[in-house]
């Protein structure tokens, strides 16, 4: 076996063999060399496994089985289960990264200790690689939380981007933007096959809640569009959807209070998560309503209820702030009243050489930051 490898590149497979050879030209193309390839078959039936078997004879450090579909994501953990890198990167087996991609995050990460997750811009493309809009720069949550620092190496200090999952969308659109530390999933556990192809939401949410992330505006990763991947048929927006939602932010919240502070702890229990889920029940009745006047009436009658949302709503609309960043200025605000310090830090080539001096999020270290 010899000495570990830096990195464990995890490609998690089911039926992709349209996109594998793409997605493994990117990885053999990485200036970066120092890892192990591991691929794990969901039992695929287009031909994928032959092509990956004859890839493994030739690859030595390749290592590929086959195990039972376990869906997206649980099939992502049998490949993590086995990873001995320092750092873990979950290729999805239908996206693509540049080739300095991994040299660029293993550096952000050797020169952030205190950070368990180095984060990149992300490249949208359709089916045959053709860029999209740049949407994620106007409106992802990552963007709108980070403003002008979204061009910028900065440190997000645990648990900013936990919270910002009460609003119901995930911080990180796709796994193939992150560098992993592979302790993080000693602290918060593995992907879980419980709540189908959108259940990477709940681990982001337990990562942003326990994990500071360098965000690494350098390099990209590239996360492929297309009527076949696993989210397209999440129904997003539905009522199951935000069932599933709304289960998987009270399940993260369990699953990782114990690693928050005594002081966020309680203020998270008892005041930002019920006031999230009302600000939650508040913008989907908002986008139930078809048009202008229902949606009027509405915000009319949950005024006249003294409803919270509705009265921090209509004061956003009078300051022209955007809606989509409410959830943001409550971050921000719920962590101010705390004495909790910046949420984002930015970096610069001194921070790197002398990282912050907060701690990852832990019981014991984090309680004498504050």
């Amino acid at each position: 076996m010899g000495r570990n490898p830096r990195v464990s590149i995890c490609v998690p497979n089911f039926n992709t063999r349209r996109y594998l050879g793409e997605r493994f030209d990117t990885i053999f193309a990485q200036s970066f060399r120092d890892w192990e390839l591991l691929v794990y078959d969901s039992y695929s039936t287009d031909g994928a496994w032959e092509y990956i078997r004859d890839l493994s004879f030739v690859e030595p450090n390749l290592r590929a089985w086959q195990g039972p579909r376990e869906g997206t994501p649980g099939s992502w953990t049998p490949c993590l289960r086995q990873a001995r890198g320092d750092y873990v990167y979950i290729a999805t087996s239908d996206d693509t990264m540049p080739p300095d991609f991994l040299r660029i995050m293993v550096a952000a990460l050797d020169a952030h200790p205190t950070c368990d997750i180095a984060h990149c811009r992300l490249r949208a493309i359709d089916e045959e690689g053709r860029e999209s809009a740049d949407w994620w720069l106007r409106d992802s949550v990552f963007s709108r939380s980070s403003g002008p620092l979204v061009r910028q190496m900065h440190v997000r200090r645990a648990p900013f981007d936990g919270l910002l999952h009460l609003g119901g969308t995930s911080v990180f659109i796709s796994l193939t933007q992150l560098l992993i530390r592979r302790s993080l999933f000693d602290r918060i556990g593995f992907f879980q096959s419980t709540w189908g192809s959108v259940g990477d939401f709940n681990w982001s949410m337990r990562a942003g809640l326990a994990a500071n992330t360098v965000h690494v505006p350098d390099t990209w990763g590239g996360w492929r569009v297309h009527a076949a991947q696993a989210t397209a048929g999440a129904s997003l927006g539905s009522a199951e959807h935000t069932e599933k939602i709304d289960g998987m932010i009270d399940d993260a919240l369990a699953a990782c209070a114990h690693l928050l502070p005594p002081v966020l702890r309680r203020q998270l229990q008892g005041e930002w998560a019920p006031e999230a889920q009302r600000l939650r029940a508040f913008y989907r009745g908002l986008a139930g309503r078809p048009n202008a006047a229902r949606r009027r009436k509405y915000i009319a009658l949950q005024l006249l209820a003294g409803a919270a949302p509705a009265w921090a709503h209509t004061k956003a609309k009078l300051l022209a702030q955007p809606s989509a960043d409410t959830i943001c200025r409550r971050a921000r605000q719920w962590l101010d009243s705390t004495n909790f310090g910046p949420a984002l830090v930015p970096s610069s080539a001194a921070a790197a050489a002398h990282p912050p001096s907060f701690p990852r999020t832990t019981p014991d270290r984090i309680e004498a930051s504050l």
